[in-house]
């Protein structure tokens, strides 16, 4: 492994210290401290949250959660809207950075007393790396035996999982730390703390890598640690066969970071992608998704960020989670997602459609997106729908009759 700065934080971590990591530009742009759970103490908790300032979390590869059982919330809270309305309505759908949110349980050791304090967060996280240590060689009742003797939920640390195929599918702070702890030969479980800056934001890359060198502790890139992981070898990465969890398997490309697509069914013959804003329904946005159903056997729609609308021509009327809502509920569409406010081609390169149906007013010149699309190694067919003939054929008709008032 070429790189020194991961030989100096792989070695930091062997030693019961902490490693700083910089996720991505145009990602969540933050910095988290990182340290093998199995090496926690009550001062590691206590430099977290006075100079880190954000949750204390645990971060479990994804091996890990197949012996407990561990749950992707997102998963399975709908199941329990019927009786529950709420979790329903408070779907993570419209995470700006990702597709997907890696939080399941949160627990306390059952030694702990609120749960809350230094002592009892340091005692639940080494625990929980203690028993990760162990699960290997456990079955997985066992494992979940031994599970639920030490700990219970709610609790005071949340459990963030891994995506079944470390750093292929998702390139969060979860999955760097699973590829550092397992390159390292530890349990592959991690304890993080974002770093919060005075202007509440996240404190900036340029000042954590200040305080990293004040605190001599090791910083890395989150593309540092990718790219080790690739040239890693291990035995882990040869062995781990991950049980179907939801994870879709995407091609590799340099510039877009992949997401999960855990909301999206499986792909069912050729696949038609079409985008739009979709606000204030009208009968064209029907004539637009029925022309574009028809030349495939799926149809998937990404509906514009409310951001992304606003500095582009107008804040929408109705909201994204809204528009998405409408959508969906249309015969023709297979599933409608919202798209994300940075790179346009990144959910293209997600969904790998067969063809990109675009509206007869929308913007992109298809002869130059569909080489962009071939620059970038994506053999798509675009496809520019007619005009529909009738009373309402854009949202701007729509506004336009509503400012003067008149009459249809």
């Amino acid at each position: 492994m070429a790189d020194m700065e991961i030989e100096k934080a792989l070695d930091a971590l062997k030693d019961g210290r902490f490693v700083l990591v910089y996720d991505a530009d145009g990602r969540e742009e933050e910095c988290d401290f990182f340290l093998a759970a199995e090496f926690c103490k009550p001062e590691h908790i206590k430099q977290m949250r006075i100079d880190g300032g954000g949750l204390i979390f645990l971060m479990v590869r994804p091996d890990i959660r197949d012996k407990l059982g561990l749950p992707f919330l997102q998963e399975v809270f709908p199941q329990f809207k019927k009786d529950y309305p709420v979790f329903n309505a408070l779907i993570s759908d419209d995470i700006p950075y990702d597709n997907r949110s890696s939080f399941s349980v949160a627990i306390n050791h059952r030694n702990t007393f609120t749960g809350i304090t230094d002592n009892d967060r340091s005692l639940t996280v080494k625990s929980f790396g203690d028993l990760s240590l162990e699960t290997p060689d456990l079955t997985e009742a066992q494992a979940l035996s031994h599970f639920g003797e030490h700990f219970r939920s709610p609790g005071h640390i949340p459990i963030c999982i891994g995506s079944d195929h470390i750093l292929e599918t998702r390139f969060g702070h979860t999955e760097l730390s699973c590829a550092l702890s397992t390159m390292a030969g530890l349990s592959g479980v991690s304890v993080g703390c974002e770093i919060m800056g005075e202007n509440g934001k996240a404190m900036p890359k340029e000042k954590v890598i200040q305080y990293a060198k004040e605190h001599d502790i090791p910083f890395l890139e989150g593309r540092q640690i990718i790219s080790a992981w690739k040239e890693w070898d291990g035995d882990w990465k040869k062995n781990y066969d991950p049980k179907p969890h939801g994870d879709v398997e995407v091609p590799a490309h340099e510039e877009v970071t992949r997401t999960e697509m855990s909301i999206l069914p499986p792909k069912k013959g050729r696949r038609v992608m079409a985008s739009g804003v979709f606000d204030l329904m009208h009968p064209g946005h029907l004539a637009f998704l029925e022309q574009a159903k028809a030349l495939g056997d799926e149809l998937i729609i990404v509906i514009a960020r409310d951001a992304t609308v606003q500095n582009l021509k107008r804040h929408p009327i109705v909201n994204e989670r809204s528009r998405r809502e409408m959508v969906s509920s249309i015969k023709w569409v297979d599933a409608a997602l919202l798209g994300y406010e940075d790179d346009k081609h990144r959910i293209v390169h997600e969904l790998q459609p067969d063809i990109i149906a675009i509206g007869y007013d929308q913007s992109p010149d298809i002869e130059v997106l569909s080489r962009e699309l071939k620059e970038e190694g994506l053999d798509i067919k675009v496809i520019r729908l007619d005009k529909r003939t009738g009373d309402i054929q854009a949202t701007s008709d729509l506004l336009a009759r509503i400012e003067k008032g008149a009459p249809y």
